[in-house]
């Protein structure tokens, strides 16, 4: 089993969304008006995962969140993304109510770990909303390395939480780790399944 790697996802995400050479080095405006144009909000639509993450990892959160569509057939939401309305720069009790919504039509919650996500003002408020509503809440360490550990270990309360991680292989197979020697298939904690 390994964790995500940031560069592999960012890949993903530019060849799914076809961003050619000027978008690695446009600046964000230019990138965040490609990415927004994939955006397929629906108010009636259920969701499998609720990606909780830092703006600053957008690229490589499309990426995973394509991943998770496209190796697993999961139906991820990731609020710029399905909801392009949502105007970040003007955050109001509108942003938080849309945000909340969609999180009940989620049946998790992936916090998405890395070196950006402690800066994130939302992520810490997605967390504890998510695990009160629903109880299904893991963490998803995004790594640089391309052949890093499996285990993870999270600061603070970040450890409580179980981890994801995902074997590659002709078998591909999503987990949710309590720690390196308990796990159970995504799907089968999903539905409702413990370790």
């Amino acid at each position: 089993m390994s964790l995500f790697n940031i560069d592999e996802l960012q890949k993903v995400a530019r060849r799914t969304l076809r961003l050619d050479e000027r978008y690695f080095t446009a600046d964000s405006a230019q990138i965040d008006h490609v990415l927004q144009t994939y955006s397929r909000f629906d108010y009636s639509k259920e969701y499998d995962i609720f990606l909780s993450h830092s703006y600053k990892d957008r690229l490589a959160v499309a990426g995973l969140a394509e991943h998770l569509k496209k190796q697993y057939g999961y139906e991820v939401y990731v609020d710029w993304i399905e909801d392009s309305s949502l105007d970040r720069s003007n955050v109001s009790r509108r942003t938080a109510q849309v945000i909340r919504n969609k999180m009940q039509r989620c049946r998790s919650l992936f916090y998405v770990t890395s070196a950006n996500s402690s800066s994130s003002k939302w992520m810490p408020w997605e967390l504890g909303l998510m695990d009160g509503m629903k109880e299904r809440v893991a963490i998803c360490p995004l790594v640089k390395e391309l052949y890093s550990s499996d285990s993870y270990q999270g600061q603070e309360y970040l450890g409580l939480y179980p981890y994801i991680t995902e074997t590659k292989a002709t078998n591909t197979t999503l987990w949710v780790n309590s720690d390196s020697k308990h796990y159970i298939t995504f799907k089968r904690w999903i539905n409702g399944e413990n370790f």
